[in-house]
């Protein structure tokens, strides 16, 4: 963009400021698309750097190559949502794994005295009949109340295999509390 199309801008000529984000657009939708891998999102991050570039145009030097500035100013605002859809993923694990506990507990209270005991004892006996790694870390989580990242460096593991082996572990007891339940199962 040159020195007098800037200036256009600057001084209030919205068609001027549509023709550069027309010539810019498809480049930058693709520059996002890559890295988000969303459509929508993808489009939703272009037009906020199109505003963002707006609002910050008089800073823009006109030696400088606009699409390069157009790129920097996404790439930031695709940085800030790549964190943001993180922190909702960790926040969406975190929330499910304590609706877990919490409906257990709920079930747990509600029983009868002697049903409650019975279940925990056949908790006991699953949690038994796993292996030693896998026992370790339904010990180290739900004893000792330690988060999945403190699994992960006690274990020198990545908190990643903590929660993969942690769904898996929670499956198997369930799947094992469920046996004695089904026909033909043991009483």
């Amino acid at each position: 963009m040159n020195q007098f199309t800037q200036q256009r801008i600057l001084d209030g000529d919205l068609d001027a400021y549509g023709e550069v984000v027309r010539e810019h657009q498809d480049m930058l939708l693709g520059y996002a698309l890559r890295r988000l891998g969303e459509w929508t999102l993808a489009e939703e991050v272009v037009q906020l750097t199109f505003i963002r570039a707006y609002q910050r145009l008089a800073e823009f030097r006109a030696e400088e190559e606009f699409g390069v500035w157009l790129c920097v100013t996404c790439k930031y605002l695709i940085l800030t949502e790549l964190e943001k859809k993180r922190r909702e993923a960790n926040n969406l694990s975190k929330y499910r794994e304590q609706l877990d506990v919490e409906m257990a507990s709920a079930v747990t209270e509600d029983m009868e005295p002697d049903f409650k005991q019975d279940q925990l004892s056949g908790l006991r006996d699953c949690v038994g009949k796993l292996g030693r790694e896998a026992s370790d870390l339904v010990a180290l989580r739900y004893f000792n109340k330690r988060s999945c990242k403190e699994i992960a460096a006690q274990k020198q593991r990545t908190v990643s295999w903590v929660t993969t082996t942690l769904n898996r572990v929670r499956k198997t007891l369930r799947e094992c509390m469920e046996r004695p339940l089904q026909p033909g199962g043991a009483a």
